[in-house]
């Protein structure tokens, strides 16, 4: 049964709150060298995602956008090469305390991006924590609810905002193991809802706590 997750508005932005919190806790703690550590995210360290994570408070509040349109233009539209370049750019010019700083404004600030929804909000407070802390050897358990509400926006976003692994993980059906989750068709692939959300959003490094048939699992590793 393919049963919808169902937060309150409430309930996602108590979670998203949580996590920055935790999220940073977990920089504040950090030594120099860790904040240039390779997370998740190729081409971002450390520094960078966190970057990218402060500058939404610029972003949503309005601020950053005149910043952003020539980066929009450079990449020709490109969201998400601007935004990655956005980040790169935000991170040389910041100090890691003028980033903290700026994570710590972020909680309590219950706003999206221009055309996203709260649930990306919640996909990327989740999903970047861990890009983080698991290179680190820090990992936090995700919240299963949370975890299943991100997962859920996931895998129903219109075609221009899902990831292209998304889509083509979507062919495989996906079952958790510790909260009632369960979406797709064909080979199964289940554990951990955390763990699944990661695999979703395209850290193949998740596959290594799912499980499955065998020759399924594989597949599903090489569209990563």
């Amino acid at each position: 049964m393919q049963q919808i997750s169902t937060l309150t508005n409430d309930q996602l932005w108590q979670a998203v709150d949580a996590q920055r919190r935790r999220l940073i806790d977990l920089l504040a703690s950090l030594r120099d060298d860790e904040w240039a550590h390779q997370t998740l995210c190729a081409d971002w360290n450390v520094k960078q995602v966190a970057a990218h994570l402060a500058w939404q408070v610029g972003m949503v509040t309005g601020r950053g956008m005149p910043a952003m349109i020539p980066l929009l233009v450079r990449h020709r539209g490109d969201m998400f090469a601007a935004i990655g370049d956005a980040a790169i750019r935000y991170a040389a010019a910041r100090t890691t305390s003028q980033i903290l700083a700026e994570l710590r404004a972020l909680v309590g600030l219950h706003r999206h991006l221009l055309k996203g929804t709260d649930h990306e909000v919640l996909i990327d407070t989740l999903v970047h924590y861990q890009d983080i802390a698991l290179p680190l050897g820090r990992p936090l358990d995700l919240d299963p609810a949370a975890a299943a509400e991100a997962a859920d926006r996931a895998w129903s976003q219109p075609k221009g905002f899902t990831l292209p692994v998304t889509r083509r993980l979507a062919e495989f059906r996906w079952r958790a193991t510790d909260i009632d989750w369960d979406r797709g068709d064909g080979p199964l692939i289940e554990g951990p809802m955390g763990a699944i959300l990661l695999a979703l959003m395209g850290r193949e490094v998740a596959f290594e706590l799912l499980h499955g048939a065998a020759p399924s699992l594989a597949a599903a590793k090489r569209v990563l």
